[in-house]
């Protein structure tokens, strides 16, 4: 069951760890908030490597921005496959949290 290319991939969120996992057997794009210190270098690496989609949580334009860039990512199979967690947070495996529908708005 691995992402194809231009495809998504929902997984839950237990550990800051989870996308490096999930990046051992496949490569993938990253959509996620954007962050500053350590994960916000982190992303900025990342983004010289392949396309992602960070956005800022705060700003409801992000909103529409992200599901334009989303579906124009998926729209070829040219590109990876993106990785999402809808939870929209880490949970640590502490509970069952309720997903974001933002990640689903996608035609």
């Amino acid at each position: 069951n691995k992402a194809k290319n231009g495809g998504i991939c929902v997984a839950n969120h237990t550990s800051p760890l989870d996308a490096a996992i999930l990046s051992y057997d496949n490569c993938y794009s990253m959509i996620g908030q954007r962050h500053g210190g350590f994960l916000g270098f982190a992303e900025r690496v990342l983004d010289c490597t392949n396309e992602h989609i960070w956005f800022e949580r705060g700003e409801s334009r992000d909103r529409q921005m992200v599901v334009n860039r989303l579906t124009q990512h998926c729209s070829t199979d040219k590109n990876l496959p993106v990785l999402i967690f809808p939870e929209g947070t880490c949970i640590n495996n502490t509970s069952v949290m309720m997903f974001k529908k933002g990640s689903f708005e996608i035609d």
